[in-house]
């Protein structure tokens, strides 16, 4: 990263002229991508259950 780069969220206005034009042409390259978390929906599982799981709901 470099020092100058804006605080969050401040990133996102300077980032705007390039957002705008991509995401018209359909391009992600320059969108936020806003993430969370939620422990209250989590639980302890095995990786073949979480992909039987997955499969399931296709």
């Amino acid at each position: 990263m470099n020092a100058f780069v804006p605080e969050f969220p401040l990133a996102t206005t300077a980032m705007t002229a390039l957002r705008k034009p991509a995401e018209a042409q359909g391009l992600g390259d320059f969108s936020p991508l806003w993430c969370g978390q939620n422990t209250s929906g989590c639980k302890e599982t095995s990786a073949a259950e979480l992909t039987r799981e997955l499969a399931a709901k296709r």
